[in-house]
């Protein structure tokens, strides 16, 4: 019992370590304790240190952001590191194999879900947000998380950008659409009525302006100020700080806006940048 209690308690370490460094934003936060929350309500050493070495590899990173200065890009040198370490603990958590207990198959799942996105790994992030929804993940930032991968995954296999003039090339737009709406109800999921739902709103009207459903789109954004919080906290501030303009712009968009958002979306990033 003594054992089980100090591995557990390992865990919470590790993730206050992490989530102590004012680099962390708060949606990776939020994440990180999700993983933890079902890590320790299982006695499965292994995927406990799964959970332990994700932690690990990215409070090096994050302290590296830190050091770095909010004005100043992290090192390619330290991206890269975190790269091949995240690729290295998905292999781990694979071999692994699937777990009898079904917590610790979700943090299992949710670890892999991490590397993969960072991996660009569309499918494999799809597949295992996925599962872990279907088996007790019910979190809304889960449904966010699934909305996003499942559009990124659609605007990697479907669209081109075609340049000068960023032109967007749509290879299949039947499939495009199915992957879109199917974007859009996961996004769905991750309403609560709080004060995300703006950000949420905001996501669903792009994809549908991407899907090609620009009456459904505008219907959407015309709803996002609404569910706007009255006050703007400086943290919401720092938040959108950095972001691209066109990623900003609560309302409707224009063709050439929307060729400048999917250009963006498309860039490797994190999700912590994006909600």
């Amino acid at each position: 019992m003594a054992e089980e209690r100090d591995r557990h308690q390992v865990i919470w370490d590790y993730l206050h370590r992490l989530t102590s460094l004012q680099s962390v934003p708060a949606f990776s936060r939020e994440f990180y304790g999700l993983i933890a929350k079902w890590a320790v309500h299982t006695d499965d050493a292994a995927s406990i240190a799964l959970a332990v070495r994700l932690f690990e590899v990215e409070t090096r990173f994050y302290r590296q952001v830190e050091a770095q200065g909010p004005e100043q890009a992290v090192p390619a040198s330290a991206m890269e590191k975190r790269r091949i370490a995240l690729q290295v603990l998905y292999e781990r958590a694979q071999a692994r194999g699937q777990r009898v207990d079904p917590n610790a198959e979700l943090v299992r799942r949710l670890i892999m879900a991490e590397c993969a996105y960072y991996l660009e790994r569309h499918e494999e992030v799809v597949a295992h947000l996925e599962y872990t929804l279907s088996h007790g993940g019910t979190d809304p930032l889960l449904h966010f998380a699934l909305g996003h991968a499942r559009f990124l995954l659609a605007l990697h296999s479907f669209v081109r950008l075609e340049l000068p003039g960023a032109e967007l090339v749509v290879a299949d737009r039947a499939a495009l659409q199915s992957l879109c709406l199917a974007a859009v109800t996961a996004f769905e999921g991750a309403l609560t009525g709080g004060p995300r739902d703006a950000e949420v709103l905001w996501w669903i009207g792009r994809v549908l302006m991407t899907a090609g459903l620009a009456e459904a789109a505008d219907d959407v954004l015309a709803h996002v100020e609404a569910h706007e919080p009255e006050e703007t906290t400086e943290g919401r501030e720092r938040e959108l700080t950095g972001r691209d303009a066109a990623l900003r712009r609560l309302g409707p968009i224009n063709q050439e806006e929307l060729a400048e958002f999917i250009a963006a979306v498309r860039r490797p990033q994190p999700l912590y940048s994006l909600l």
